[in-house]
């Protein structure tokens, strides 16, 4: 028979549902809404964040991609450490397809 310490089991829950709800937003600022990145020639990726915490200077290395339309990656682009740059530069590929939906 195992012996489970119930006030733990709840604290911890509390804890992990406190963790979850803190959630800092990320926006994107470049490139803007309806402009075009061209395959072979550099399109800069710029962001920001809105804050909160956890900000940009405690969130560290994260990946990021070129996706189409429907969540498919077709170009991984090189891990950045938000913590350090608040912008990527890279250059999309033309097997990228015409636009974001293909």
């Amino acid at each position: 028979m195992y012996n489970i310490n119930y006030k733990a089991l709840v604290l911890a829950f509390l804890a992990l549902d406190v963790i979850s709800a803190v959630q800092a937003a990320l926006y994107v600022l470049q490139p803007a809404s309806g402009s075009v990145c061209h395959a072979g020639q550099e399109c800069t990726i710029q962001w920001t964040d809105d804050g909160e915490s956890p900000t940009l200077s405690l969130v560290g290395v994260v990946t990021i991609g070129l996706y189409t339309g429907d969540m498919q990656l077709v170009q991984s682009i090189p891990a950045t450490n938000v913590a350090q740059a608040q912008s990527v530069t890279f250059t999309p590929i033309s097997e990228a397809g015409p636009n974001s939906d293909s």
